[in-house]
């Protein structure tokens, strides 16, 4: 048999006997023994290091400062600066959406008063057609009247005597 299964069997590691009994990491299992590891506990026997163990003991614990600006401020404070960002942003997108509206609305009024001035041209020529000289002159033929060329003696201006 080789030496692998031997060991198996034999219910013993190939390191050797381990010196903590749980997760295996050096760190004892119990809560009190947990806080006594926190406040300068010390790794012994072939354990690998834990992740406290690899951070400097200055990253442990931070303070508050200027760097942390999400720390110092509190969860209603930011939840109120969400609403209001929200709002404005819903504000502004109603704005975006009138103003659109807006400027559809003065586009139909431009098309509106373009025909319009169009229509008002075309009917101002239609009725000058209708009483325009010309057809004033063929309906007094019409009714029986002549054209003459004669419209009254002339007119003379005599100029004032110079003294």
């Amino acid at each position: 048999m080789s030496r692998r299964n031997d060991s198996s069997r034999t219910g013993r590691s190939p390191t050797g006997p381990s010196l903590w009994h749980g997760r295996g990491d050096g760190a004892p299992g119990d809560p009190a023994a947990s806080s006594a590891a926190s406040d300068g506990w010390v790794r012994h026997g072939t354990a690998l290091p834990g992740w406290t163990d690899l951070e400097p003991s200055q990253n442990r614990r931070r303070h508050a400062s200027g760097d942390a600006f999400l720390e110092d401020v509190s969860t209603l404070r930011f939840s109120l600066f969400i609403l209001a960002v929200a709002g404005m942003f819903t504000l502004y997108v109603g704005h975006v959406h009138a103003t659109t509206d807006l400027y559809n609305q003065l586009q139909q009024a431009r098309t509106e008063n373009q025909r319009l001035h169009l229509k008002h041209n075309r009917l101002q020529g239609e009725f000058g057609r209708r009483v325009g000289p010309s057809v004033i002159y063929e309906r007094a033929r019409a009714l029986g009247l002549q054209e003459s060329v004669t419209y009254g003696p002339p007119i003379t201006v005599e100029s004032p005597p110079t003294e």
